[in-house]
């Protein structure tokens, strides 16, 4: 008797559907909410969401699953979606994609931060434009070689974010609340904290995950702090980040924005933060290689 999969999402992939159907009976969802997955994960063994901005694995959808042996997500962590404690107290395996993201991540973060430096996207978008060759358009460029660069989380992505960029800069600072000052030493990075990047560094990296604690973890105070053209990232969780202070910084300030999280998903048409020059938008992309599969 095959094993019975509820998806809280539709997938995507034919092919991966199909080899899956092999093994398992599949059962998709339109919309994952609690209450979907309270009338349709009795009977099923696993259970796999999408990415949700509240919980809606809980006790309840546990509790409803008597024959589930395995909860996971295709998020990069459970805490978001799953009540994974509750989950592991019930002798589940619970499962996550965290692991195949650093790579992608790092990777899509050093294109990020290189299209700024070097304007790129700029040059593309006014050549397809309202310029043919707006080759002295942004005066000189730079490169990431040798510049101070900061990582504001150092989990998974975090590390493989400093072990990409390496290898252009052995300048690099790391706020951290796990990280032993051993670790630091180890790993040739400085400790420091979320008001020293922000004044000290010209490239600064958002990589944490979020939480309560970290909801509007940046704010005026640190956009304030950045140096004249310092560059910040975000590729972790647009509430980390108070968007209104950031867009009216970009706007008063010279300096840059590299954006693929925002507050609120997807991006208004109206937001601030679109048609700057200082302001490179991604819709929430960073993660989408062929090798994730």
């Amino acid at each position: 008797m095959k094993a019975k999969i509820l998806f809280g999402c539709r997938i995507e992939d034919v092919e991966a559907k199909k080899r899956m159907e092999a093994y398992a009976d599949i059962v998709e969802l339109e919309k994952c909410t609690v209450q979907s997955l309270l009338e349709n994960v009795p009977g099923c063994t696993a259970l796999i969401v999408p990415y949700t901005s509240d919980v809606v694995v809980t006790k309840a959808v546990l509790d409803a699953g008597t024959e589930l042996k395995l909860v996971g997500t295709t998020y990069g962590g459970t805490r978001q979606s799953i009540d994974d404690v509750y989950a592991i107290e019930k002798g589940l395996y619970v499962i996550h994609t965290g692991p195949t993201r650093p790579r992608p991540m790092a990777e899509y973060t050093l294109g990020l931060v290189l299209s700024s430096l070097l304007e790129i996207h700029n040059y593309h978008h006014h050549m397809n434009s309202d310029d043919p060759w707006p080759r002295f358009k942004y005066g000189r460029s730079r490169i990431v070689h040798q510049r101070r660069v900061g990582i504001i989380g150092f989990g998974l992505i975090g590390k493989g974010i400093k072990d990409l960029f390496s290898a252009f800069t052995d300048d690099i600072w790391v706020r951290s609340s796990h990280m032993s000052d051993a670790e630091a030493a180890e790993l040739k990075v400085k400790k420091a904290s979320l008001d020293e990047i922000f004044e000290n560094c010209e490239i600064i990296i958002l990589s944490g995950g979020h939480t309560d604690a970290t909801t509007h973890l940046i704010g005026a105070e640190q956009f304030e702090l950045m140096r004249e053209r310092a560059l910040f990232v975000n590729i972790a969780r647009g509430k980390m980040v108070d968007e209104k202070a950031m867009a009216k910084a970009a706007a008063e300030k010279n300096i840059y924005l590299a954006l693929d999280v925002f507050e609120e998903e997807p991006l208004s048409k109206d937001s601030p933060l679109r048609h700057r020059d200082n302001v490179l938008l991604t819709p929430h992309r960073a993660n989408n290689p062929i090798e994730f599969e």
